[in-house]
């Protein structure tokens, strides 16, 4: 049978019990009263002290549920967690303070002792817990259950939905992160799992305890398929799916189709390039020319303008270096004394030969004014023979 709050069975008998001798038989059979059948059981064991669960495996974060139970007499019940106390129940009074991180249940009968304990928030611990029921002021008498807090982290692939060509070789990548203890990955298409002979998984630990496992798996895009991923430990397990849609591959026509389009395409912005290219550089050679020829003009008429010789101007009527006079016989000899005398030897200025001007109006005086301005005239005879 099982007592109140606990979970272990007890299957002694004695013919001690008060429903024996003559009534040993319906005690045996189970048709006597529950509560009478437990005094047969008290009666039959020695005294006891049981903490149930034995083993407790939870999330971080969940209640968790012991029962102690004992048939000794006790004055006060300590739990401890990991050696730390965490409540104190007295015999008479009940439970001593109060602590919001846990409750208790009394489920005790008139001969045996039975209290539950719930951790209402279970704390994450990389190692187990040992959870101690212990009574005072008996000596020795103590049991003990071991407490594992797992954590659920988080797992996704990394992919996210796909859409490939059939036949295509097709990598999907889980990673479940921020587990305890190593969690199990595994990986289900279309609701069927896949070997694990498939598929590669590597984990790794950070300093604060938690795994971080890898999973990659390659398949062949064959149909449309869901994919999931699935990390799990013993207390817990999350899924992440994504999509994979398959399509039919390109036929080589439609491939064809295609460059040929994007060919023409590209040809046509090529030879439109090209002609405005060639536009820009004759718009550009047609303004140089116009350009260069009328510079070459202007030069001409400016130079034809300013270059004249004398001769032209003056149309060979004026001769400035002549000074018409008599000449004698008597003139040579006068010359020749002229001449001769250091005092008469003048030197005279020159006389250009080409005169430049910058119109063809200029007035017949310039041609006798070539000298600076304030220079003293000097006249030079000259007798021709």
């Amino acid at each position: 049978m099982t007592l109140p709050g606990k979970r272990k069975q007890l299957h002694i008998f004695s013919p001690a019990c008060p429903c024996c001798a003559e009534q040993w038989p319906d005690c045996f059979s189970g048709n006597m009263h529950g509560h009478i059948l437990q005094l047969c059981v008290i009666q039959a064991v020695a005294s006891f002290l049981h903490l149930e669960p034995k083993t407790a495996t939870v999330l971080r974060g969940s209640e968790v549920h012991f029962n102690c139970s004992t048939d000794e007499s006790w004055t006060v019940m300590t739990w401890l967690l990991g050696g730390r106390p965490i409540l104190s129940i007295s015999e008479v009074h009940g439970p001593l303070g109060t602590d919001d991180s846990v409750r208790t249940v009394n489920h005790s009968l008139s001969s045996v002792s039975v209290w539950e304990l719930v951790l209402m928030n279970a704390s994450f611990s990389p190692t187990v817990q040992e959870l101690t029921c212990e009574l005072l002021p008996t000596t020795l008498s103590r049991s003990t259950a071991d407490l594992f807090v797992q954590e659920k982290g988080n797992v996704r692939i990394l992919e996210g939905d796909l859409s490939v060509e059939e036949g295509m070789l097709v990598t999907f990548h889980c990673q479940a992160l921020g587990w305890y203890p190593k969690p199990s990955v595994s990986w289900v298409v279309n609701a069927s799992a896949v070997d694990r002979g498939d598929y590669n998984t590597s984990s790794l630990q950070d300093p604060g305890g938690f795994f971080t496992s890898t999973s990659v798996l390659e398949l062949n895009a064959e149909a449309s398929s869901a994919v999931e991923c699935v990390a799990s430990v013993s207390a817990a397990q999350q899924t992440s799916s994504v999509q994979l849609t398959v399509v039919a591959p390109q036929t080589t026509q439609d491939r064809t189709v295609v460059i040929a389009v994007m060919v023409s395409v590209c040809t046509i912005a090529l030879l439109a390039a090209l002609i405005l290219v060639l536009l820009c550089c004759g718009k550009k050679r047609t303004k140089l020319s116009s350009e260069n020829k009328f510079s070459s003009s202007s030069w001409t008429v400016n130079l034809r303008s300013e270059r004249r010789s004398v001769a032209d101007e003056t149309r060979g009527k004026v001769n400035p270096g002549y000074n018409a006079e008599d000449v004698t016989s008597s003139g040579h000899g006068d010359l020749r004394n002229t001449a001769d005398s250091p005092i008469n030897i003048i030197s005279p200025s020159r006389v250009p030969d080409i005169v430049i001007f910058s119109s063809q109006n200029q007035n017949m005086e310039d041609v006798f004014n070539l000298d600076c301005n304030g220079a003293k005239r000097t006249v030079r005879r000259v007798t021709t023979v």
